[in-house]
């Protein structure tokens, strides 16, 4: 039977523990393992470093963006984005498609490719222009990273812009009509 002793012991160990004075040090985030799988849109160029994974993460958090309004001057929109991956790559070439979320089960509507600068990293920070002319406005985007052919990351975002006003007016001319 246990001593009075230690009972009492073991009851100031648990308390301790739930009070959280005794308990282990939070070991720092791993940005790769935080988001492992997704990928995070922004405006801005993302940070390359910082004081601690878990000051990294913070950062990636609060920088991310998924609404992007055109730019009106160059009809574009300027998207970074850091892609995380479950597994260190096996190859450098990453293949990037754009998905309309508005057409499901349709082809990507643009696609290109990335490289990283060696295999096995778990990370990419790139970016890229959609311009209005070849997507059009106002699309939720899916963004899929692959890899051999193999899903390695998905994020989401949306594209947003004035849509064209018509008019409903038709004038012709007297080039468009038969008359003589």
């Amino acid at each position: 039977m246990p001593s009075r002793s230690s009972s009492v012991l073991a009851a100031l160990v648990m308390l301790a523990l739930v009070a959280g004075i005794a308990r282990p040090a939070a070991a720092d985030a791993n940005p790769a393992k935080v988001f492992a799988g997704k990928i995070i849109t922004s405006d801005k160029r993302f940070p390359t470093k910082a004081k601690s994974g878990s000051a990294f993460v913070a950062a990636i958090r609060k920088q991310t963006k998924t609404q992007f309004m055109e730019d009106k001057a160059n009809q574009s929109w300027h998207v970074y984005f850091a892609a995380f991956f479950r597994k260190p790559l096996a190859d450098i070439e990453v293949v990037v498609k754009l998905y309309d979320l508005n057409q499901p089960g349709t082809a990507p509507f643009a696609s290109f490719e990335q490289y990283v600068s060696e295999r096995g990293q778990t990370s990419l920070l790139a970016d890229f222009t959609l311009e209005r002319k070849l997507v059009g406005v106002n699309r939720n985007v899916q963004m899929v990273l692959e890899v051999g052919g193999r899903q390695v990351a998905t994020g989401k975002f949306k594209i947003l812009g004035e849509a064209e006003r018509y008019s409903g007016k038709v004038d012709f001319s007297a080039d468009d009509t038969d008359e003589e």
